[in-house]
């Protein structure tokens, strides 16, 4: 494009800009302008749930120093932990050990992740948080977290509820103005 000074050279190009015959771009090209917009607009399934996963590993580690479990950081000899061990039933216990546990990670996956990420992990998010706590739960059987059954699964319910809990309350307060 030349550099113009005038008003009258400025008006002078753009009508000679308007009297071009138009030039359209050839099936090929439009095509991958199609393709390529298509992918920026949909983020692939296999990032958004690595994603996920890295947040959710990270808090997790996190939320361990807590646990008094594992005599890890803060959790290591809490009496209040404790006294709230013993004086919780079971499953409830075991429900909001899984809920805490996850809460964290689900909130923060929820302030991370794009518009388009969000949209791309759609109802998925069910699937995989519900994977994710059954993992989880069993890592933490791995390491030595000793376990009932049925406390077991009131640890996965709880981390399940943790995560969708966590993840749509941050996302839906995130994208209220919007």
């Amino acid at each position: 494009m030349k550099k113009t000074d005038s008003e009258q050279e400025i008006f002078k190009e753009f009508v000679e800009f308007i009297e071009v015959d138009p030039v359209a771009p050839s099936i090929k090209i439009d095509k991958a302008v199609l393709e390529m917009v298509a992918k920026d607009l949909q983020t692939g399934l296999c990032k958004v749930f690595g994603k996920l996963t890295l947040i959710a590993v990270a808090s997790g580690l996190l939320t361990l120093t807590v646990c008094p479990q594992f005599g890890l950081g803060a959790g290591r000899h809490n009496e209040f932990l404790h006294a709230l061990h013993a004086a919780t039933p079971p499953l409830v216990f075991y429900l909001l050990c899984g809920l805490f546990f996850v809460l964290l990670g689900a909130g923060i996956s929820g302030l991370v992740l794009s518009q388009t990420e969000i949209r791309t992990l759609g109802n998925r998010k069910y699937a995989y948080f519900g994977g994710y706590s059954v993992i989880a739960y069993l890592i933490l059987m791995g390491f030595g977290a000793e376990a009932f059954v049925a406390g077991s699964l009131f640890w996965i319910l709880g981390a399940l509820l943790g995560n969708l809990l966590g993840f749509e309350s941050v996302i839906r307060m995130r994208f209220a103005k919007a």
